[in-house]
């Protein structure tokens, strides 16, 4: 349970840090691109990683001081493993200078980080994906990790 705590933490901290400071966007005017994709549907998830979700869940929602929520945890697909947080606090940057500053921070969490579960997300060669949303429950901005970016 600590490990779930201190990555969350080093998730919180990197989401106060950019809450509090940079720029304001008033006009995001991001263009939304309209691709029309095949629908692939992804392996089942690892009943490891289902059992890893359904404990943390029985333990949410965690509130961080911050205004930081962490909703629950899920086990997506065999490659990838989700967590949803909510922010109880309006985010002080646009989305996209969210995820520029918090994925370093992230992935060197996912690097550096030495208890199991971490472990077994870098043996399987998982993605793990930060789903950040607002109070009104619409989705603020994803983060999402490959082995790649936080392979040794």
């Amino acid at each position: 349970m600590k490990k779930y705590i201190v990555l969350a933490f080093s998730c919180l901290v990197t989401i106060g840090m950019i809450t509090s400071c940079g720029s304001k966007s008033k006009n995001d005017n991001s263009a939304e691109e309209n691709v029309s994709k095949v629908e692939i549907k992804p392996d089942p998830p690892k009943k490891k990683y289902v059992q890893l979700a359904e404990k943390m869940n029985a333990s949410m929602p965690k509130v961080w001081p911050g205004g930081m929520r962490m909703d629950r945890a899920e086990a997506v697909s065999a490659n990838e493993y989700k967590y949803y947080f909510t922010n109880t606090k309006e985010f002080a940057v646009s989305p996209e200078e969210f995820v520029r500053a918090s994925k370093p921070a992230i992935a060197i969490g996912l690097r550096e980080k030495d208890d199991e579960d971490v472990k077994m997300f870098r043996k399987d060669k998982m993605t793990v994906t930060f789903a950040y949303y607002k109070m009104d429950g619409t989705l603020f901005a994803e983060v999402k990790i490959t082995p790649n970016e936080y392979a040794e």
